[in-house]
């Protein structure tokens, strides 16, 4: 894929051209012991998914830049919270990495009566990636765009999937049948494999889901795409128009991946990584190979620009939830 396809499928490359001497990444005498043995990625999902493949191909050429094999673990469970929890209490040293949605981060403290952590027991790192849902109809929906869509849901009610309740999938569902008015009936499920079948045989109306999945669920013909939540349209899915395209780019149909430490964490350690990070996101050959294919887009926001964004965030997910009416104990 050329630079301007990339471009076109709304890939910003805030970092290409950047080398690793550029950016100082072994410069600092402080520096050079880290790290001398392997890392952990900590991550809150099952194998095989979006944020376990980006992870392990992040991991992977991280992994070569400094010298040491990143190793991913899962932990899946309780919208990433396991995961959470386990790095909350890790060592700071900068061995143990989480990397996450925003789920745990700013949603779960309004979505659950308790969580055994608090956001401020962790150290931000990076915001990696967003990454665009798409919103997907079963295969025989009298739709096949968004205004259509709204307007036969208007009419007719609609039966929304998600990978669970409160989760990324489920949050916009809610929102977009919020402002839009739509009689909504909410079908949670135990993760997106499970939620498929009864999508693609019509039990259920629609759902949103990652680009990823949406892109092979629409190419099989086994589901409709009637929106993506990307700022552009994907390249993959030209015909797929966005949210944006109809004034609907305020329902957060789209999610983030971002990378934390433990509160404390070592600060060479963390400077090192986000210049890792940095370098490989602003690679070309890594954002053709691992991220244009489904739509990532590159950010790698860190410092204190990353804790703006997340206390803004707080307050968006606080009032999403609120929408939602989800509630979990």
């Amino acid at each position: 894929m050329k630079r301007r396809a990339i471009l076109k499928a709304g890939l910003a490359l805030p970092f290409a051209g950047l080398s690793v001497p550029a950016l100082g990444l072994f410069s600092s005498p402080a520096m050079a012991a880290y790290p001398d043995k392997p890392i952990t990625f900590v991550i809150g999902y099952t194998a095989g998914g979006n944020v376990d493949n980006f992870a392990r191909a992040l991991g992977n050429d991280v992994g070569k830049l400094l010298g040491q094999p990143v190793i991913v673990e899962n932990r899946p469970g309780a919208n990433e919270m396991l995961a959470t929890q386990m790095i909350s209490r890790a060592s700071a040293d900068g061995y143990s990495i989480l990397v996450v949605t925003e789920a745990p981060i700013t949603q779960s403290q309004f979505l659950y009566n308790k969580i055994n952590y608090e956001p401020e027991d962790l150290t931000p790192i990076s915001l990696l990636v967003k990454v665009p849902l798409v919103l997907v109809a079963r295969p025989d929906y009298p739709a096949d765009s968004l205004k259509a869509f709204i307007a036969h849901a208007k009419a007719n009610g609609l039966n929304g999937g998600s990978a669970g309740v409160g989760g990324v999938t489920h949050l916009p569902m809610a929102m977009l049948a919020n402002t839009q008015d739509i009689p909504f009936t909410h079908v949670p499920y135990k993760g997106s494999s499970a939620m498929f079948p009864d999508l693609i045989s019509g039990r259920i109306d629609a759902c949103f889901t990652g680009s990823s999945a949406a892109i092979t669920h629409i190419r099989s013909g086994g589901v409709k795409g009637i929106a993506v939540g990307s700022p552009e349209r994907l390249e993959a899915l030209p015909d797929v128009e966005t949210f944006a395209e109809n004034g609907l780019d305020n329902i957060g149909s789209s999610y983030t991946i971002s990378a934390y430490g433990p509160k404390g964490m070592d600060e060479d350690a963390k400077n090192r990584l986000i210049k890792a990070f940095q370098t490989v996101l602003g690679d070309k050959a890594f954002v053709e190979k691992a991220l244009a294919p489904s739509g990532f887009i590159v950010d790698g926001t860190s410092g204190d620009d990353f804790a703006a964004y997340l206390k803004k965030d707080r307050l968006v997910q606080k009032e999403r939830v609120k929408v939602s009416g989800a509630q979990l104990n």
